[in-house]
């Protein structure tokens, strides 16, 4: 404050000084007039950057450190969860984590409150929800009854395909998204039984039931329950609006925000959806797309409605350039990579990151390499109440 006061000083200075050179010297004194008007307004200009970091700043305080994420398979999940692993890390804040070192909860059934509180790491309190799990906010709630309930959601069409890449279905099914859409897709199928992967995969991912997602009303009657539990529905097609969105629920500061793009498949594993194709599978996944469509029209409404977003979007990208041109020394296929930097697969990218700045391994560290680094670390911390009596 004491800055933005003496810069205003300085305006009000320079601004009477024109006032009175252009009056009193006549128009001998034009040249130096106009040097003082330009430098009135540089500071003008100034002062209105420091307002607006001033206001920023109030903006990002204080910050809401619970939050409990839905994570849906692939729709830039994994990115926003390297944001969550940043944060909770640097904020020295406690994970609800799978048992055994896993990075994601069974999928054999929904999510359940003992698998965390009943688990290794039972005597802390948990802050972040951010693994793979059938989600069920009911037993969430339980972990984490004070958190900003967030989820990210995807076109639902570039999602199946990416799962059907990325999870091995062309050699199940033995033809590639083209012929699935041609062969299978077409029959209008149902969601197979006891498949982590298929039909429908993010109405499934948030506990619909392939009996459930079969009947629109039920549909329809999840959708509207899913806007009441969740705070934020982000969009992948507009990720950094939806975490703009989202720093306004949290209020953190911009930096926390930025990230390098996590599991994103190398070009060649990337179909080429033909439009019939894509006409096919739209209909077949119509349930996805009573979620998407939903969400994605009440996103774009906040985005309508948000303040200064545009320039808060140029800031954040202006960050993501910066953080890849310091951190990054080549994003790579799998098989360059090694450590904690080595992908769950190998047609995703990865990055060989620039050892000098330390920090860097942060946004570029796989997520089976930061689930078992958060395990070690919650372990430790355990066992460093018990040995000072704090738990038993």
């Amino acid at each position: 404050m004491k800055v933005l006061f003496s810069l205003l000083l300085t305006v009000i200075f320079f601004s009477v000084s024109t006032n009175f050179v252009s009056h009193d010297r006549g128009s001998s004194k034009l040249n130096y007039t106009d040097s003082l008007e330009k430098k009135a307004q540089e500071l003008r200009e100034e002062l209105t950057i420091l307002e607006r970091r001033i206001k920023n700043q109030s903006r990002i305080s204080p910050m809401r450190k619970q939050v409990a994420f839905a994570k849906t398979h692939k729709t830039g999940s994994s990115t926003f969860q390297n944001i969550l692993f940043r944060f909770g890390i640097r904020q020295n804040l406690t994970f609800a984590m799978p048992p055994e070192a896993s990075w994601m909860f069974p999928f054999r059934e929904k999510f359940s409150a003992k698998w965390v509180l009943e688990g290794p790491w039972r005597d802390l309190s948990f802050d972040l929800f951010t693994f793979h799990s059938v989600w069920n906010y009911r037993e969430v709630k339980k972990v984490l009854p004070s958190a900003v309930y967030v989820t990210l959601l995807r076109d639902p069409v570039e999602c199946f395909e990416s799962n059907y890449v990325y999870m091995g279905l062309e050699k199940k099914f033995g033809v590639d998204i083209n012929g699935f859409a041609k062969l299978y897709a077409v029959q209008d199928l149902p969601r197979r039984k006891n498949t982590i992967i298929d039909k429908n995969q993010q109405l499934w991912d948030l506990g619909v039931t392939s009996a459930e997602m079969e009947q629109r009303d039920v549909v329809e009657s999840k959708i509207r329950e899913f806007d009441r539990q969740f705070d934020l529905v982000m969009i992948m097609e507009k990720f950094d609006e939806s975490l703009l969105l989202f720093q306004d629920l949290v209020c953190w500061p911009t930096q926390q925000l930025g990230y390098l793009k996590q599991n994103e498949r190398i070009a060649s594993q990337k179909s080429n959806i033909t439009e019939e194709s894509r006409a096919v599978l739209k209909k077949w996944l119509w349930a996805d797309y009573l979620l998407y469509d939903y969400f994605a029209k009440k996103l774009n409404q906040k985005i309508e409605d948000a303040s200064g977003l545009t320039s808060r979007k140029a800031e954040l990208t202006q960050f993501n350039e910066k953080l890849f041109s310091m951190c990054v020394v080549e994003k790579t296929s799998a098989d360059k990579l090694k450590g904690e930097f080595k992908m769950a697969l190998p047609i995703v990218s990865g990055y060989v990151v620039n050892d000098a700045l330390p920090w860097c391994a942060l946004y570029a560290r796989s997520e089976p390499n930061f689930v078992r680094q958060l395990n070690d670390f919650q372990t430790l911390r355990v066992k460093e109440l018990r040995l000072r009596g704090i738990v038993t």
